[in-house]
């Protein structure tokens, strides 16, 4: 277990540093490294790094993101971390297929802790069309004084909950709601902000599938993230309404987001607008596509820590003793300390990397 949970590190210098040797000692080849125009917490650089694993003339391309949401790289990076140690790639021996690895496509978000970009912009809300309106959220308009408060306070708090909670008809404050996980547009200091234009990381992300995924027959993105949940469990997502090459059967579990709409009128993922995943159709038109997005899960199930942490960096002092303790509480949300923890979702990494890679080398396009 300890040879496994090695592969985790506890900062973003550490977690760039052991992919770099883990690309070197299992096989792949660095592309390119990428500095984002702002440093980490210590005065670091934050950079994004691009690795190869497989034949450069692939005709089936995976590729694998970590750090969409920051501080959220840290699993995504341990699982691709151990995945290259353990050579699993060599061991599957699969044939016209290789691997793109995007490691911390947020690098800054990563360095500092926060899922955010550099900018306070939830990167999974940034894919959009900047040229037209952005997609409104009335709720969010309507709470916005409870839900991103200027004093985080337990009785101020417990107002702003009250006020979110008769809001919504609800007996408490729901951090799942539209109005707080849905995405908003105007209020660049509030959570889930998805910005006004590209962010550095959207726009560094079309140039890199680009730039390597034009003109591949088939290509597959896994985008690694971490939420509340039961500990240890792992969901992948797949949108097939959007693939436009039905996939779903390659993996053993898997929620297919069409479906799980139809079943229960709505999906977080699909309703969420700007999602990286989503973004492969517009960057590579008439390409076949399969598009996933994985959520390891963690303990607790809210954003109360994301309104926090927030608050934190808008409105106190992170370095302060209360500051500390908010981005501890944000850590364990988003990547638990437990060695445990780690090995699971690394084991269920590999699993799901191998049903990707198989489907990818067996799958055939259809007759026309």
């Amino acid at each position: 277990m300890n040879r496994v949970a090695d592969c985790f590190a506890q900062t973003y210098t550490e977690a760039r540093q052991k992919f770099l040797q883990a690309v070197q000692d299992g096989g792949a080849v660095l592309l390119s490294s990428h500095l984002n125009p702002h440093k980490g917490p210590d005065g670091e650089d934050c950079i994004t790094d691009v690795a190869w694993q497989g034949p450069r003339d692939a005709s089936r391309l995976l590729i694998l993101v970590s750090g969409t949401h920051g501080i959220e790289g840290y699993a995504g990076s341990g699982c691709h971390v151990a995945w290259l140690r353990e050579r699993w790639f060599d061991r599957l021996a699969v044939q016209d297929t290789a691997i793109l690895f995007i490691h911390a496509i947020n690098p800054h978000g990563f360095a500092w802790g926060r899922r955010v970009t550099e900018d306070n912009v939830d990167l999974n809300r940034n894919f959009v069309d900047h040229e037209r309106p952005h997609p409104p959220n009335d709720d969010y308009a309507a709470l916005r004084e409870h839900i991103d408060p200027a004093q985080w306070e337990a009785s101020v708090l417990s107002a702003h909950n009250a006020a979110i909670a008769r809001f919504l008809g609800l007996p408490r404050h729901d951090v799942m709601c539209k109005a707080i996980h849905g995405g908003q547009y105007v209020n660049e200091r509030g959570v889930f902000y998805g910005g006004r234009e590209p962010a550095w990381s959207n726009r560094l992300f079309r140039d890199l599938v680009a730039r390597h995924g034009a003109g591949r027959e088939h290509v597959a993105i896994i985008d690694y993230h971490t939420g509340g949940g039961v500990p240890g469990f792992c969901d992948l997502f797949i949108d097939d309404e959007h693939a436009r090459a039905p996939t779903r059967d390659w993996f053993a579990h898997v929620t297919v987001i069409a479906d799980d709409k139809a079943a229960h009128g709505k999906n977080a993922q699909s309703e969420t607008p700007g999602n990286l995943f989503y973004s492969l159709p517009q960057i590579l038109p008439g390409q076949a596509l399969t598009l996933c997005l994985v959520e390891l899960r963690t303990q607790g199930g809210g954003h109360d820590e994301v309104r926090a942490e927030n608050w934190l960096f808008q409105h106190g002092d992170p370095h302060s003793a209360q500051g500390l303790a908010l981005r501890a509480q944000m850590r364990e949300r988003f990547y638990p300390a437990s060695a445990q923890w780690r090995v699971m979702q690394a084991y269920q990494s590999h699993s799901m990397l191998a049903e990707a890679l198989h489907g990818l080398a067996r799958w055939q396009p259809a007759a026309r």
